[in-house]
């Protein structure tokens, strides 16, 4: 049995996008992007000299968690934070650098297809 500790919080913030209604009433993608920044709250499992246990219950009624990740005291990058400003600036950090990678497969993307569509004049 896993005893969870309520004082203790840790946040995350991902993107989120939902679905929007259609004329039919039926829920579908958005045609428009609108994602919405939320953090995520995790609870304190266990705590240990190097780091801590986080996790999320489905129910207050839950002894064990539905998800379970060890978070370390001492690194720069972490999964969440103890403070919403720490995780909030997490999140820019990491969405900066996954917006450059994902620039960078595209522009790879675009150039073997440029030479494939080069193989495939010749």
């Amino acid at each position: 049995m896993i005893a969870k500790n309520n004082n203790m919080k840790f946040y995350r913030y991902e993107a989120r996008e939902y679905a929007v209604l259609d004329i039919d009433g039926e829920y579908v993608s958005s045609a428009i992007p609108n994602p919405r920044i939320e953090p995520r709250e995790f609870d304190l499992i266990k705590e240990t000299p190097k780091g801590y246990w986080i996790g999320s219950f489905l129910n207050k009624w839950n002894k064990e968690p539905h998800f379970k990740r060890w978070v370390s005291k001492t690194t720069r990058k972490r999964f969440a934070y103890l403070t919403k400003e720490e995780a909030l600036t997490n999140y820019i950090k990491r969405t900066e650098r996954r917006i450059k990678i994902m620039k960078r497969q595209i522009l790879v993307a675009e150039i073997a297809l440029g030479y494939a569509k080069v193989i495939k004049i010749q």
